[in-house]
Order: structure tokens, then C-alpha cells, then sequence
């Protein structure tokens, strides 16, 4: 705007306002060369002749046109004298005829009154054969099942009726058009309660008692009762077939029969009556949508319908239908029990998968216990058979949620409601945390009937190795997978946080249920094998000892196969054991295992939790083996030979065990104990040289 103005205001600008020749002209003499003023010059005439032309084409344009409008001025004023002419003549017109109407009026007006009191009298008579004719109408309306019609003739009649009903000829009228009528009563009473009526043809009825002065509570009782004994006959239609259909199918019937009539029984309700209050609505509402909402919950606990995809689908057309019903009706019960149709139904969704995840872990135990049975520790990859059972724990669950979440789709009605995304995460972790408590009580039940089952110690620590590992990441893993789920189809959905300690502290004490069983099952087996080798033999008669005896061999190979299955699962922390403790056990003197020093030795607690460690789980067997060989030798009485028998196979014992645990003074220890208790036991206590000892052990 600025440069414009300044434009304007430039003495140099040839086409401006201000422009100054002799400036313009100075100007160019002094910036310009003789050539570019020559050429200057023929464009300062160019241009002036230019215009020229234009300023004589527009005058003679201008010129033309002042000649045409003249003319026609000129024509203008001609026409307007015959237009006024022509107006005289039809003021003119319209006055006469004016007059001429005045007269005709006048002459009329005596012929208009007698047509008027003709008229008059035409209708009295129309009305009064009406009235003369109004029973056999009234009948026969009634006989073709016209009862909008009787109704409308009997209400049109009756001001008539009951302005001249005390004269005599229309009393007898009345008397009859009463009795027809309280016989149309009677017949539209008959067809409210008849089941077949349709929702219409019963708003029809009650319009019509309406009309015939029928009380608006009674019509209301009466209205209600009668659609709700048509409800009824859809809910038995709809029970019926409960067994024959699936959810789509069901849902899409009970949509198009009873809650269609259910809404227009509302819909005639709230035009009918008028009742702003809604006093018997809600309650009769509530009444039939509880008696659908069971049929539905039945249908829905159907196995064919448990898929998701028909589940969803069914249960969508079921809320719109119910959304808008509860709309019609103007109250939040039917709303919020469609809310619970639909939190039970989530909740019920995820009951069947935590049971179908239950059933298939179960399903997949029984095939490793099959092939633990087959197989054996030390062909079965203990590793492998973990990290399978875990990675299809973890898919299930996931896959379970992935299911629940589908709940939370745009395109649903429910999906994007607050209260859908609190049902569905709740559901979701209900679907975790029972599945690892299930996985829990599983496990202390297979612990505690361990022995009973004869389940293999193997199974065991699996099962204890997996709890360990869902407890140290699984929970996690699956608690944030849900947050992540949830933030991704309910952007901004606030949920609490869950307690993941309970679910861990199952984990865990499961874990150490069956660690203790294997411990308790590995050293209780070779405890009865000591225990049935110590007491069956007679020790008085002893022959000199040639080798450890068979059962001390079967004991080392029953522990330290547990201790392979063991070295597969749980990490080793084995240390390595001081001088002190590698002394033999045989050549301490005889008062070295007095009872006195027994008294002030460590004690050993024999069934001690047992840790999550290669070692631990070692030691624990031991202890229980070793601590029933200590006091079986404590009831029997031994000879000089039955005496260094048991110092061989304490020796061998020593030899082949020490490699298993990480305390090899507590192996020492329990094996000092049973050979001092056979020294005291003993009727001629004489240990043989180490020597001696370690070749008849290596040549046993």
C-alpha cells in the first residue's frame, strides 16, 4: 500500500498525478544517451497517437449511444399514452361491475336465506337418520371386526343421544347403542387377554376402551398384563429352541419377535396413556429383560457358541437392541443390566480360557510324564521339556488376551465404553492370575501325592524349575504385555495396578512344595533301600568283608541320577571343600564318637526347606538317606566283621557321594555318626587300616 502511494506521489512517473515534464525531461537528457532519447521520443508519439485513436473511438461509441436513447425515450412516451387509455377503459369495466354485483345481491339475498334454513334442516335430518340408523351400523362394523369405526360412529352420536335422550324415541336408541357397546367392551377385554394379539391390534384395543370412558389405571394393569402373557409366549418360542441354534441365530430371533414387541408395547404405552411418571414401566420392563438376559446367558455357556468372533457378534446386535430399548423406556436399569450382560459374558469368556489353558497344560504334563516314564533322566532333555511346557504357557495366555481384547474393537457398540475397558482388563488378569495360581495349587497337589501317583521326581523339578522362571519374569512379562494391549485399543484407559505379589508368592511356595517333595521322595527311596539292607541282615554273623555290599551301590545310583536330573535345571555353586574336611572317617579312635561328643555337635535338621541349587537338592537327599542309616544302626548289634563291613560301605558311600553336594562335612558327619554307632554297637569294635579299606573298595 506504501509503494503505491509512493507511486503515485513520483514527478517521474509519466502516468501519475504529479508528474513534472521538465523534471522527467531534464532528467532523461542526463541519464540517457542520444540514441535512447531518439528512441524515447518515438514512443512518447506511438503512445500519443495510441490514445488519440482510443479517445476518437470512444466519442463516437458515446455519441451512438445518447442518439439510441433518445429514440427510445421518444418511443417511451408514446407507448404510455396508449397504456393510460387503456387503464381509463378498465376502472370503467371494474365500476360496472362492481354495481352490477350490488344488484345481483339484493335480489339474492332473500333465496340465500331460504337455502341457508334448507340447509339447516338437511343436516338435522342427516344427523337424526344417523341416530335412527347408529344400532345396525354400530352392528354391523362390529361383525366385520371394525371396531374403530363403531367406536368413532358411537362417539360422534353421542352428544346427539344425550341431548334428546330423554324423549322417547331416543331412549330406546340409547338403551340398544349401550347394550351393543358394553357387548364391544366385553370383546375388546376378550381380545387383549387373547395370547395372539399382536403389540398393535393391543394399543388399538386400549385406544378404543380409552375412547369408551374405560379408567386409565385399570386399562394400564390390563395393557401390561396382556403383553406380558405375549412376551411370555416369545420367551417359551425362544427357550425352546435354545439347544437347536446358535448365538447369531438366536439373538437375531429374540431381536426381531420379542424385544421388537417389547418395544412397541412401550412405544403404544407412551402414546397411549401419556403417563409422564412411568410408574408400571419400569418394573415390567425389568421384569421380561431379566427373564432374556437368562435365556441369553444360557445360550451364550453353549460350547458351540464359546468363539470369540460368534460371541462378539451375537453380543453387539444384543446391546444395540437393549441400548435402544432402554432409550424408549427412559430408565437406566435396562441399560445397566445390558451392562452386566456384557461384563458376565467377558467374564465368562475368560473363565473358558483359563480352564481351556488348565486343561491343556494338564494335557501336555501327562504327555512328559508319558515320556519321562518312556525314556528315562538321562535320554530326556530336562532343559528342553521346560522351555517347551513354559513358551506354551506364555502363547496361551497371550493368545487368551489377544481374545479378550477384541472386546475393545471401534467398531462396537460396547467397545469403546470405560466400563468395557475396566471389564476387559480386569478380565484379562483374571485370565493371568488364575492361570499361574491353577499352575500353582497344580503343582502342591502333584507334590503332596507324589508317592501316592508315582509321579517321576523328574516332573518335579520341572514343574518347580518353571514356577521359579513364570515368578522371576513370566508375571512381568504378562503384566506388561496387558498394559501394552490396553494402551494400544483403549488409548487413555486408566486401570489400577494389579497385585502381582500374590501370584508370585504361589509361584514361589509351589516351587518350594515340590522341591521338598523331590527331596524328601529321592531320600526317603534310598533311606528304604539302606533301611531294608541294615535291618534284615544279621550283623553277629557277618562274614569278612570282600566288597561295599549291592544296595550301597543302588543308592549312589539312585542319588546321583536325581543329581543329573538336578545339573539340567538348577545352576551349580559347588565349593570346593577345605583339607580339614577330606580326612578319612576310620581312624579316629573309638572315644572319639562317644555320646558326650554327639551331644555337642552341630545338629543336623534333616527335612529343611530345600534350595533352588544343584548342591542344596543333593544335600537334601543325603541327609534323609543317610540320617536312616544312622538310626537304623542304632538298633542292631554288630560283630568284629559285620562291624568293617559297614566301614567299607560307609567308605564307598563316601567316595562316590562326595561329588554330588557342596558340604562334605555334613556327609561326613551323618556317615561318622552311623559307623560310631556301629563301634558302640559292637560286641568286638575293631576298625581295619585305611589301606585295607580302599582296596577292597576299589576292587569291589
Amino acid at each position: 500500500m506504501s509503494e503505491s502511494c509512493k507511486d503515485k506521489e513520483n514527478p517521474l512517473d509519466i502516468d501519475g498525478s504529479n508528474f513534472n515534464s521538465e523534471m522527467y525531461l531534464e532528467c532523461l537528457l542526463k541519464c540517457a544517451s542520444l540514441r535512447q532519447v531518439m528512441d524515447k521520443e518515438a514512443e512518447v508519439v506511438t503512445q500519443s497517437q495510441f490514445l488519440q485513436s482510443e479517445m476518437q473511438t470512444l466519442v463516437y461509441e458515446n455519441y451512438n449511444k445518447f442518439i439510441s436513447a433518445t429514440e427510445t425515450v421518444r418511443k417511451m412516451r408514446s407507448d404510455f399514452q396508449i397504456m393510460q387509455e387503456e387503464m381509463n377503459k378498465l376502472s370503467e369495466n371494474i365500476n360496472n361491475i362492481t354495481q352490477f354485483s350490488a344488484k345481483i345481491s339484493d335480489n339474492l339475498k332473500e333465496s340465500g336465506n331460504n337455502v341457508n334454513r334448507l340447509c339447516s334442516t338437511r343436516q338435522l335430518l342427516d344427523k337424526l337418520q344417523f341416530v335412527f340408523l347408529l344400532p345396525t351400523q354400530l352392528n354391523k362394523a362390529i361383525q366385520e371386526n371394525r371396531y374403530v369405526d363403531a367406536v368413532h360412529d358411537y362417539t360422534h352420536a353421542q352428544r346427539v343421544l344425550q341431548k334428546y335422550g330423554d324423549q322417547p324415541s331416543f331412549q330406546s336408541i340409547q338403551t340398544e347403542c349401550s347394550d351393543i357397546i358394553c357387548d364391544l367392551k366385553k370383546t375388546l377385554r376378550e381380545r387383549l387377554l387373547t395370547p395372539d394379539t399382536s403389540a398393535s391390534e393391543l394399543a388399538e384395543s386400549v385406544g378404543l376402551l380409552r375412547q369408551l370412558q374405560e379408567t386409565d389405571s385399570s386399562l394400564k394393569d390390563i395393557f401390561l398384563k396382556c403383553a406380558e402373557n405375549r412376551l411370555e409366549q416369545h420367551l417359551k418360542n425362544l427357550n425352546a429352541i435354545v439347544e437347536n441354534v446358535d448365538l447369531l441365530e438366536w439373538v437375531e430371533k429374540c431381536n426381531n419377535t420379542l424385544l421388537a414387541d417389547l418395544a412397541i408395547v412401550i412405544s403404544c404405552y407412551h402414546d397411549i396413556f401419556q403417563d409422564s411418571d412411568n410408574a408400571y414401566l419400569p418394573e415390567f420392563a425389568d421384569k421380561v429383560t431379566t427373564q432374556v438376559f437368562n435365556l441369553f446367558q444360557e445360550v451364550v455357556k453353549k460350547p458351540e457358541n464359546i468363539g470369540t468372533e460368534i460371541l462378539i457378534r451375537g453380543l453387539d446386535k444384543f446391546f444395540r437392541k437393549l441400548q435402544a430399548m432402554s432409550e424408549i423406556i427412559s430408565s437406566d436399569s435396562v441399560f445397566n443390566k445390558a451392562q452386566d450382560v456384557v461384563i458376565q459374558c467377558i467374564n465368562h469368556k475368560a473363565t473358558m480360557q483359563y480352564q481351556v489353558i488348565q486343561t491343556q497344560f494338564k494335557e501336555n504334563l501327562m504327555r512328559v510324564r508319558q515320556s519321562l516314564a518312556s525314556k528315562g533322566t538321562e535320554a530326556a532333555d530336562l532343559k528342553e521339556i521346560l522351555n517347551s511346557l513354559q513358551i506354551h504357557l506364555m502363547q496361551k495366555v497371550q493368545a487368551s488376551l489377544l481374545d479378550l481384547i477384541a472386546f475393545l474393537q471401534n467398531k462396537l457398540s460396547f467397545g469403546l465404553k470405560p466400563w468395557c475397558g475396566r471389564a476387559v482388563a480386569d478380565a484379562c488378569w483374571t485370565v493371568i492370575s488364575e492361570t499361574l495360581i491353577n499352575l500353582s495349587d497344580m503343582v502342591k497337589n502333584m507334590a503332596s501325592m507324589q508317592t501316592s501317583n508315582n509321579i517321576p521326581f523328574e516332573l518335579l523339578l520341572i514343574l518347580a524349575k518353571l514356577c521359579l522362571e513364570i515368578q522371576e519374569n513370566g508375571v512381568t512379562t504378562l503384566h506388561s504385555h496387558l498394559l501394552k494391549l490396553l494402551e494400544e485399543s483403549a488409548p487413555g484407559l486408566t486401570v489400577k495396578d494389579r497385585d502381582t505379589n500374590t501370584v508370585m508368592v504361589n509361584l514361589s511356595t509351589a516351587a518350594q512344595t515340590a522341591l521338598d517333595s523331590e527331596v524328601v521322595f529321592i531320600g526317603q527311596m534310598a533311606a528304604q533301600m539302606l533301611r531294608v539292607s541294615v535291618l534284615a541282615r544279621d550283623w553277629l554273623r557277618a562274614p569278612e568283608p570282600r566288597g561295599p555290599r549291592a544296595v550301597c551301590r543302588r543308592v549312589v545310583e539312585t542319588l546321583a541320577s536325581a543329581d543329573t536330573a538336578a545339573s539340567q535345571l538348577f545352576p551349580t555353586s559347588i565349593k570346593p571343600s577345605s583339607d580339614s574336611s577330606r580326612r578319612t572317617i576310620w581312624s579316629r579312635a573309638p572315644s572319639s564318637f562317644s555320646p558326650i561328643n554327639r551331644i555337642f555337635s552341630e545338629r543336623i535338621e534333616v527335612f529343611s526347606p530345600a534350595g533352588a541349587d544343584r548342591a542344596a537338592l543333593s544335600n537334601g537327599a543325603l541327609k534323609v538317606a543317610l540320617k536312616a542309616l544312622v538310626e537304623c544302626v542304632r538298633l542292631r548289634t554288630f560283630s568284629r566283621h559285620g562291624l568293617q563291613q559297614l566301614q567299607v560301605d560307609v567308605h564307598f558311600l563316601q567316595q562316590r557321594l562326595s561329588c554330588m553336594g557342596n558340604d562334605e562335612r555334613l556327609l561326613n558327619a551323618l556317615l561318622e555318626d552311623a559307623l560310631a554307632s556301629a563301634q558302640i554297637r559292637c560286641v568286638d569294635p575293631q576298625l581295619m587300616e585305611p589301606s585295607i579299606v580302599d582296596i577292597i573298595c576299589e576292587r569291589g
